[in-house]
């Protein structure tokens, strides 16, 4: 199994937002992961009434919930058993919806800039499940797309919830307004 280091190396290309909401199901990973599973995307939101996020791997899509005190949710879908992903955008945020035979699961409240790049990559990934290409979802510093006003105050008011809810400190509330308004 990955390490955590190796595993945030993986995820190094994530920045903001995705990585600080998902920072207690990061640490998750670890004991979750198979052995030759590489991780090559992630997106946060809303899933069955938690914050969780939604990673995509070289083998497979995890959902991983880990609760604010204690407890651990995981779903997974491996991509050879998804027939199809659906994203919507809204004004400020993403759902995403991911159909298997006979379930489906949906990811709502998400980044509504990463949404479309993320769905788009897993169905890249469903197309080419029989092939060798790697379809890695990067969203780097230098690939990031401008956020709009609307978009800067949807992951604001993300951020402000967050601390209310004691997962965030002040000090990194701070932090990543920062990196949000530029």
């Amino acid at each position: 199994m990955p390490t955590l280091e190796q595993i945030k190396q993986q995820l190094s290309h994530i920045n903001g937002v995705e990585s600080l909401f998902g920072r207690k199901e990061i640490k998750e990973l670890p004991s979750i992961l198979w052995d030759d599973e590489i991780v090559e995307g992630m997106i946060t939101g809303t899933y069955n009434n938690g914050i969780a996020a939604l990673f995509a791997t070289n083998k497979r899509l995890i959902f991983v919930d880990k609760g604010l005190i204690f407890g651990l949710k995981v779903e997974d879908f491996p991509y050879d058993k998804i027939t199809s992903v659906q994203y919507e955008t809204g004004m400020l945020l993403g759902k995403i919806t991911i159909f298997t035979s006979g379930n489906k699961a949906i990811l709502k409240d998400t980044d509504k800039v990463l949404t479309k790049t993320f769905s788009e990559s897993v169905r890249a990934k469903i197309n080419n499940v029989n092939g060798n290409l790697s379809t890695n979802y990067h969203h780097s510093s230098s690939s990031q797309p401008t956020l709009s006003m609307e978009e800067k105050l949807n992951q604001l008011e993300r951020l402000q919830k967050l601390r209310d809810s004691g997962i965030l400190t002040d000090k990194e509330l701070v932090v990543q307004k920062a990196k949000i308004l530029g």
